[in-house]
């Protein structure tokens, strides 16, 4: 299917998005950690049976960094391979290489406190939006994007209600909530007709 260009549309629609607000202040970082760490513990599965291990925070670090300390922390307390699971609202677990569903309570403690060694500074697969953020993404979507995916012939499902976007904090995108899907050269196409995944932020 031939995707329509609906330029003025999408520039009148546009026109409705305002400037970005502020990034996440230092207590909004220090509050995703915070977050990220209890629900890793809680992800253990030890909360009744062991003591959350006391862990003085290093250095923050950005997400690149912050994996690879990761790694070397886990290497350190000799586990060389292992996977990690992350959501939002769950924090990060611990998944063995070799894919067993038992995993040694030493084990879940090393990686706790390997997560916990240092404060993570989110800015790219992991993120920490401000409500403020999270609104003007929201906005986006309703007045800009999902609009002209609807002039062009891809209607996204039903989009959360503001309150339910804040709740799973923005893991919602109106391109991958299509019926049909995108293929490779639609979603390209329709991305330079309808703009960005996501607005501009910084």
């Amino acid at each position: 299917m031939k995707i329509a260009v609906a330029l003025l549309s999408v520039l009148a629609l546009a026109g409705c998005v305002a400037a970005p607000p502020p990034g996440p202040s230092d207590s909004d970082l220090a509050a995703f950690n915070e977050h990220l760490l209890d629900e890793t513990w809680a992800r253990t599965g030890l909360a009744d049976t062991a003591e959350r291990p006391d862990v003085s925070d290093g250095a923050a670090l950005d997400e690149g960094e912050w994996s690879d300390a990761l790694a070397d922390c886990m290497v350190d307390g000799g586990i060389t391979s292992f996977g990690t699971s992350y959501s939002p609202d769950l924090g990060f677990s611990y998944i063995p290489a070799d894919g067993t569903t038992e995993v040694a309570a030493e084990d879940k403690l090393l990686f706790y406190a390997c997560v916990a060694r240092h404060p993570m500074v989110p800015g790219g697969y992991f993120e920490a939006l401000t409500d403020e953020q999270l609104d003007y993404v929201y906005d986006y979507y309703q007045t800009t994007l999902v609009p002209c995916m609807i002039l062009n012939g891809f209607a996204p499902t039903a989009a959360p209600s503001r309150v339910e976007f804040h709740a799973i904090a923005g893991q919602w995108n109106p391109y991958y909530a299509v019926d049909v899907g995108l293929g490779g050269e639609q979603y390209e196409e329709i991305q330079r007709t309808c703009g960005p995944e996501r607005p501009q932020l910084y």
